[in-house]
């Protein structure tokens, strides 16, 4: 009696069906997502890098995962993609923020005006990072006047047992 060949109990690589990923995010992250979100960002600010601040050709502009992908879907929402050039793009690669920031500084500043959208972590990141000269100017508030003590709204006649 011949012997039967084994069969392997493992799975083969491509056997079976392929099982569409869940989504993470709030906005889909399909093709057309993509392509709508370029688009919105192409009406927020044009086709500007968000990296070096230069005006480019729309059609060559790129769509750049800010926090790098890494194979997740979570990171394909609309508060992680801004526009860059190729250049830029290529040169960023799969840099955490922090590391393509800290190279250049104005880079910084760029991604504050070209990426208000983005998540507060990213601002605020970019935001601690800008030159300090690149940053919009924000109005000091306004003194309350000097006869106010704090938010009581008490009035300082002058009387204070602790005035030398």
């Amino acid at each position: 009696m011949a012997d039967a060949p084994k069969r392997s109990r493992r799975r083969r690589r491509g056997a079976g069906t392929y099982a569409q990923p869940d989504q993470l995010t709030s906005v889909p992250t399909s093709r057309n997502a993509y392509v709508e979100t370029r688009q919105w960002l192409l009406q927020q600010h044009g086709p500007v890098c968000a990296y070096c601040a230069r005006l480019f050709d729309e059609r060559v502009m790129t769509l750049d995962h800010v926090t790098p992908r890494r194979g997740q879907t979570a990171y394909d929402r609309r508060d992680n993609l801004v526009l860059a050039c190729q250049t830029c793009n290529g040169a960023k690669r799969d840099l955490a923020p922090l590391a393509f920031l800290l190279a250049s500084r104005v880079r910084a500043a760029n991604l504050l005006r070209y990426g208000a959208h983005l998540s507060p972590m990213l601002v605020d990141l970019a935001r601690s990072l800008a030159p300090a000269d690149a940053l919009p100017a924000v109005p000091a508030p306004a003194a309350p006047p000097a006869n106010e003590l704090g938010d009581w709204g008490l009035v300082d006649d002058g009387e204070s047992p602790y005035a030398d």
